[in-house]
């Protein structure tokens, strides 16, 4: 194997690992610490201008929590890597409409290096995801 190739194949493990840390904890945060209900209100209370009618936030509150922890997951193991990584860009979309209906200038401070590494793992060829569950059920 070429060190190029070896690279490869730690970058694509590496920002895999640190995708899936960092999406499971915000959705274990929000899920567990927060609850789903507070995080509902959070979000629903903050803007007093525009607002999505209620059964709306709480939709996307539950779907995007739920599809971080089971990407993350998934993606930690290994299983179904790019259906997580698909999953992971809409809930990703999601957020980034959520946060731009109510305030248009936001921080994505939090949001852009999720954003690169879900970029970089979808750029990588599959060939490059050597330590995966997938590879050894197959």
């Amino acid at each position: 194997m070429l060190v190029q190739e070896i690279n490869l194949i730690v970058l694509e493990w590496l920002s895999r690992m640190l995708l899936a840390i960092l999406f499971f904890f915000q959705a274990y945060d929000r899920i567990f610490r927060i609850g789903l209900k507070e995080a509902t209100n959070i979000i629903y209370y903050q803007n007093s201008e525009q607002k999505f009618p209620l059964p709306i936030v709480q939709i996307g509150v539950y779907v995007t929590a739920y599809l971080e922890l089971i990407s993350s997951v998934l993606l930690f193991l290994g299983l179904f890597r790019n259906e997580a990584l698909y999953a992971l860009g809409i809930d990703m979309l999601i957020a980034a409409f959520g946060f731009s209906y109510i305030k248009p200038m936001w921080d994505m401070k939090y949001f852009f290096p999720r954003f690169i590494l879900l970029c970089i793992q979808l750029f990588l060829p599959s060939s490059t995801a050597v330590f995966t569950l997938d590879n050894y059920l197959r």
